[in-house]
């Protein structure tokens, strides 16, 4: 049970407690001999040591100032907050959990969604405990300033205010396209110099937009992209031969509702296909024939699966993918199978990772240098801002870690107005990868309200 240390609490503070409660974790009484508390005071009123014989877990938010965690970051304006869940004994101090989350419109919306991670990772700690021993080492932390300036404050505010209308002004007149590029090239080679690759563009009507491609074969065994495209209001997904100039679009049957992120791998000889169709609240896989689909089969239920992504790897299937009810930008989780067909269990430490600048997948797996490596999405200053390369160091069902190797801008896609790339894909001979452009547009708030009556 854990045993709270607390001063006056924040708003952040009583969400995390609420979270806690809700679920079910067990509080004792500040008298309690137990030896495990969880100090949410703030790092100036904190003592540098636990008491000897307690091992304390507190919270390091970003740059804290006057008991005001991730105030730095809001002064700033910087698109991210780091969050360490550290546990200590003695002096020595050790690093529980590690995440990296997006700065939202608001800093009060940043902070609810940092108190409902943390009081998951708190949950899973209580439940599942590693030794303290193995634990990554931490450094010192840093005591932060006891007071805020009165012109920081207002620094805060001016910056909270731009940032608002920003975010607003954005969502009322930007535009944004994306196109998808092709280039006849092995993925070793494209991320050794991948601004010196020949582009191929897909072309396109100027109504429609093109992303998330994948490579597969057709029928005689020559390259086909499967993408997504948007030439009205519903995303579908339309199969396109490499070697057809002209570019036909084969649109896909899947079933009812928006399709979008046409993820294809091989079972046992056949060709599965798992879109992502979130709004369905679930995951199913289609047998793919040509330009055809096949019966689905269920493999999750009761989960918005956002960017479904699957690989085989030392003798099991894994299943990445990010929610699109909690963090579908930055957290990632996994499932493990003995075949996909399931049943699909829940990596021990799900989110295995909150990183808004690596967790969301972007493409298909691939070895290099014997090792595992999965391209994943960049969000920090926008969605699909980037593209970095993970290779995953261990991938077990209790055990996860990844380091970032590579990243990829828009100054791959060497054109004028673009601003990200979000999805990169190899296969048959062949690497793709799509980029989105930005312009401002006063026709966009019309277009929003028509969707809204429609």
């Amino acid at each position: 049970m854990l045993i709270l240390t607390e001063s006056r609490p924040s708003r952040w503070v009583s969400r995390l407690i609420a979270d806690l409660r809700q679920r079910g974790v067990p509080f004792a009484p500040a008298g309690d001999p137990g030896n495990l508390r969880l100090d949410l005071r703030p790092a100036p009123v904190r003592e540098p040591a636990a008491p000897e014989g307690i091992e304390r877990w507190c919270f390091i938010i970003g740059d804290e100032r006057g008991g005001v965690p991730a105030f730095g970051e809001a002064l700033r304006g910087e698109e991210s907050v780091e969050v360490r869940l550290l546990a200590q004994r003695g002096a020595e101090l050790r690093e529980l959990r590690y995440g990296r989350f997006p700065y939202a419109s608001r800093y009060a919306r940043t902070m609810d969604r940092i108190a409902e991670q943390c009081s998951l990772w708190i949950e899973q700690e209580l439940r599942t405990p590693l030794p303290f021993s193995q634990l990554p080492v931490s450094a010192p932390t840093r005591k932060p300033a006891a007071r805020i300036h009165p012109l920081e404050r207002l620094g805060f505010l001016a910056r909270e205010a731009r940032r608002f209308w920003h975010h607003a002004l954005r969502y009322l007149f930007e535009q944004v396209r994306w196109d998808v590029a092709v280039t006849k090239s092995s993925i070793e080679a494209f991320l050794s110099e991948p601004n010196d690759a020949w582009l191929h563009w897909v072309g396109r009507t100027d109504r429609e937009f093109l992303a998330d491609p994948f490579l597969t074969r057709s029928d005689d065994g020559s390259p086909r992209l499967l993408c997504e495209t948007l030439d009205g209001t519903l995303p579908r997904i339309v199969a396109i031969d490499l070697d057809d100039r002209f570019a036909e679009r084969q649109p896909l049957t899947l079933g009812e509702g928006p399709a979008s992120y046409p993820y294809v791998f091989e079972v046992d000889g056949e060709l599965w296909l798992t879109p992502e169709q979130h709004r369905r609240t679930r995951l199913d896989a289609y047998r793919l024939q040509g330009a055809n689909t096949c019966a689905a089969t269920l493999l999750l239920d009761g989960v918005a699966v956002v960017d479904p992504t699957i690989v085989r790897h030392d003798g099991l299937w894994w299943l990445f993918y990010t929610d699109q009810r909690s963090g579908p930008n930055y957290a990632l989780h996994v499932c493990w199978a003995e075949h996909p067909r399931g049943p699909w269990r829940p990596h021990a430490r799900n989110p295995v990772k909150i990183d808004i600048a690596g967790a969301r997948p972007a493409g298909n797996f691939f070895m290099r240098d014997g090792l595992l490596h999965r391209p994943a999405q960049d969000c920090t200053e926008r969605y699909g801002h980037a593209i970095t390369i993970q290779r995953i160091d261990v991938l077990t069902p209790e055990a996860f870690a990844e380091t970032c190797v590579a990243r990829i801008d828009a100054s791959v896609a060497r054109r004028k107005g673009a601003i990200g790339v979000h999805t990169l894909s190899h296969g048959h001979g062949w690497v793709a990868l799509d980029a989105q452009f930005a312009r401002w547009s006063l026709s966009k708030p019309l277009q929003i309200l028509r969707g809204h009556l429609a």
